[in-house]
């Protein structure tokens, strides 16, 4: 069997990577180079090798970065995401997509490309067949899927089979939040009798499984807002997470990022800075036993992305797209916030 090309145990998310005017505008400040070089550095003496982007973080702007910092040539699996914008409708948007990302990317040949999502008008076979003349041009070499489901995830092996292509992950909403979702469970299950891998992002709940959760935190947060949950509905959870985490004299995230990792999943950590690196990396120098995974199992909940209804989804992704085009045209029209710096890998 081929070794993996998602490896565990973390991964990193770069969705605030970006430069633009408009990312500063968003996240009120820019990570700087040289925090990106150490974190570069640091990642790598660490053995984390997974690197997770997309074309639409910062209009290519986090990619850029990427490619600037040398992090295609620093020993890291790079992968970006292909998002089938409501503009997009044929196969070849795929090509030209993955030519401008390896371009920001600094690289002939992506190690793995997502498609960012399932929902279009048009069939996901159609994208999967753009990634197969992609991979045959020597542009890609490697396809996965991201927030697709059980049923989606076996189209998708078979096109991909169809084409003779690798598809080697799902990338999807992974926490302890959603963990007891049917759908989720199943989708995982299928994953796993097809050979891919599970990158988890969300792991920690959008900040409602982590130890800085206030009331005030809570009433502001979205995920909360957008799913109806209580601080009562949470508390069970929350009590569970914690008991743990005093236990090992970790914090909540950590907890939550090692449960992730004994489920098999790769679980991605955003990264804004070194200290929120090494933070993570704490969550790797301890283990939970069966007892503590099993009571917080039985305390998860079953909130989930797939039992969305469609046509909520497909609003979410014209409401995307247009944030990607204000990207785009932030970044052409404004000067980025830092400048090209090179720093040898």
């Amino acid at each position: 069997m081929s070794e993996p090309v998602v490896k565990g145990p973390l991964g990193i998310g770069t969705m605030h990577w970006g430069d633009s005017a408009l990312d500063l505008k968003v996240a009120g400040r820019v990570i700087d180079e040289a925090t990106l070089v150490r974190i570069r550095e640091r990642t790598r003496e660490a053995g984390i090798t997974f690197i997770d982007t997309a074309e639409g973080y910062g209009g290519g702007s986090s990619e850029a970065r990427l490619g600037r910092l040398g992090f295609g040539t620093s020993g890291h699996v790079v992968a970006t995401k292909f998002l089938p914008t409501f503009w997009r409708w044929t196969a070849n948007a795929v090509v030209r997509s993955q030519k401008a990302s390896n371009r920001r990317l600094g690289v002939e040949a992506c190690d793995l490309s997502f498609i960012h999502s399932p929902v279009h008008l048009r069939s996901p076979a159609v994208w999967i067949r753009g990634a197969a003349r992609a991979i045959r041009a020597g542009h890609l070499k490697t396809l996965g899927v991201s927030n697709f489901d059980a049923a989606q995830v076996r189209s998708a092996a078979a096109v991909a089979r169809q084409e003779r292509i690798p598809l080697v992950a799902n990338q999807l909403m992974f926490s302890l939040l959603v963990y007891r979702s049917e759908a989720l469970q199943q989708t995982v299950k299928t994953c796993r009798d097809l050979g891919l891998t599970v990158v988890g992002y969300g792991d920690l709940g959008q900040g409602l499984l982590t130890d800085g959760l206030t009331p005030e935190r809570f009433a502001s947060n979205r995920l909360a807002r957008r799913v109806g949950l209580t601080m009562e509905q949470l508390a069970p959870l929350r009590e569970a997470i914690h008991a743990c985490a005093v236990r090992h004299r970790k914090t909540m995230s950590q907890v939550c990022l090692q449960w992730a990792i004994s489920k098999g999943v790769v679980p991605l950590v955003g990264t804004r800075s070194l200290e929120q690196l090494e933070h993570s990396l704490g969550a790797l120098d301890f283990t939970l036993d069966a007892d503590e995974t099993a009571r917080l199992d039985a305390a998860a909940l079953d909130y989930s992305t797939f039992n969305r209804p469609f046509g909520r989804r497909l609003v979410f992704l014209v409401f995307i797209s247009l944030l990607m085009l204000a990207f785009k045209w932030s970044r052409a029209f404004s000067p980025q916030v830092t400048r090209s710096r090179p720093n040898s890998p």
